[in-house]
């Protein structure tokens, strides 16, 4: 299934977003996660197509969207905002992966008219950490993060794209090599220079400077709508390695079902089998319920 593809400008800065799907069927829109482009979700997004009209913008930053420099939450919650007002007038269901649920649950709180029902997929954010209860580790750790986040990285191009399904293979180990190589096509753009690169900024990782969980429970307090929240039941590894959080990276117990209570209308999926990048390990059944869930609440 070939996605139809649209650009639309944004105060300056474009935005790329694919389209599947009858144009007139119910509205879904599918946004991804940091450091990946909305082409990873077209496995669970084309099944969804038989019956939904779906949007996958790529963020600021990704894939074929500008890379403005400017990644503030707000920034994205406003792009996504004038997204679905060039293109979806009618209230839709949200999914969001990761960041892209972190998105999505600020904007079901704050544009809650619009949002019909809501989809979280590894979206709560990791564990807790240690200082979070402790105001002066708290702030350390920010001095640390901000000067980590906005340094810079050296530029790096990749050899080529058999390199680049590598990283992806040792940073999701369930990944068949086949998908690892598709993945790395997709998420890889050869530049001007003749260089191969990933296809996000690394500077989007500014959008978390200075959210603290608290005050994102906020927001996850003032949604309304139905809620399915997804969980891999292997995340653990991803927070473990790629967040580099103390311990084992797993919930403390209790901690991701609180988190869950905080939302109004909700219910929770973990997938067997699943680290933090469900929809690469398990999409058949990350679909399945997504499909489950709308044909219950929608």
């Amino acid at each position: 299934m070939e996605p139809r593809r649209h650009r639309i400008d944004v105060d300056g800065v474009g935005l790329a977003v694919l389209e599947l799907g009858p144009a007139d069927a119910p509205p879904l829109i599918m946004l991804h996660g940091m450091r990946d482009v909305p082409e990873s979700l077209l496995p669970v997004a084309e099944p969804l197509a038989r019956n939904h009209r779906l949007l996958l913008p790529a963020l600021r930053g990704h894939g074929d969207s500008d890379r403005p420099g400017g990644y503030a939450m707000d920034q994205f919650l406003y792009d996504l905002y004038r997204t679905v007002e060039a293109l979806e007038p009618r209230p839709f269901t949200l999914f969001g992966h990761s960041l892209g649920g972190q998105i999505g649950a600020r904007f079901a709180a704050l544009y809650p008219d619009q949002i019909a029902a809501l989809v979280l997929v590894e979206g709560l954010g990791p564990p807790a950490r240690l200082e979070e209860d402790d105001a002066t580790l708290r702030i350390r750790h920010h001095a640390e993060r901000l000067l980590a986040t906005l340094t810079p990285p050296p530029d790096r191009p990749l050899p080529d794209l058999e390199f680049a399904a590598g990283r992806l293979s040792h940073n999701n180990p369930r990944l068949p090599p086949g998908r690892a190589r598709e993945l790395a096509a997709l998420a890889t753009r050869r530049e001007s220079d003749g260089h191969l690169r990933w296809a996000f900024d690394a500077r989007v990782a500014s959008v978390f400077l200075g959210v603290q969980r608290q005050d994102t429970e906020h927001y996850w307090r003032a949604v309304r709508c139905p809620t399915l929240v997804v969980s891999g039941d292997e995340a653990a590894e991803y927070w473990r390695a790629q967040m580099a959080l103390p311990g084992d990276g797993e919930f403390a117990p209790g901690e991701l079902e609180a988190r869950v209570r905080c939302f109004a209308d909700a219910e929770h999926v973990a997938i067997a089998g699943a680290g933090h990048m469900v929809h690469y390990d398990r999409p058949a059944d990350l679909t399945a319920a997504v499909e489950d869930f709308l044909g219950r609440r929608t």
